[in-house]
């Protein structure tokens, strides 16, 4: 079957997101994973650098016991409710708007370097970080 797609035969000439810090908004964030290792993947809209503004990036937050950790440096650092984090409540509507700074860098073996999330900051810090 032949399909006609417009756009097809031209270059992308987006910029590749590079290691570094990016202000961002949550604009998902569900559960994803398996009961093995249940988590959650977050999905943010770049907001700054201009540059990347509008570009999406993903990560999953795992919630078993070992990486619970990760989950709260994030849950605090963006201001979920810390009436619902005391109490142990994640609301996936909650966390959907919130804003923050992630730092991208990578990671990988034998050639096989993937750009990840490793790092969350507080959004009044951008003006420090970007510096």
């Amino acid at each position: 079957m032949r399909i006609d797609t417009q756009g097809l035969n031209q270059s992308s000439e987006r910029k590749p997101l590079v290691e570094g810090q990016y202000h961002v908004r949550v604009v998902k964030f569900e559960p994803a994973g398996h009961a093995a290792k249940p988590c959650r993947m977050a999905t943010f809209s770049i907001l700054d650098p201009a540059a990347f503004a509008g570009r999406h990036v993903k990560t999953r937050l795992y919630c078993h016991d070992r990486a619970l950790w990760k989950l709260r440096w994030f849950l605090s650092d963006f201001g979920y409710d810390p009436e619902l984090l005391a109490a142990e409540e994640l609301d996936d509507r909650r966390v959907v708007g919130l804003e923050g700074v992630i730092r991208l860098s990578y990671w990988g073996l034998n050639g096989q370097r993937r750009l990840g999330v490793h790092g969350f900051s507080k959004p009044d810090r951008w003006g420090e970080v970007c510096q």
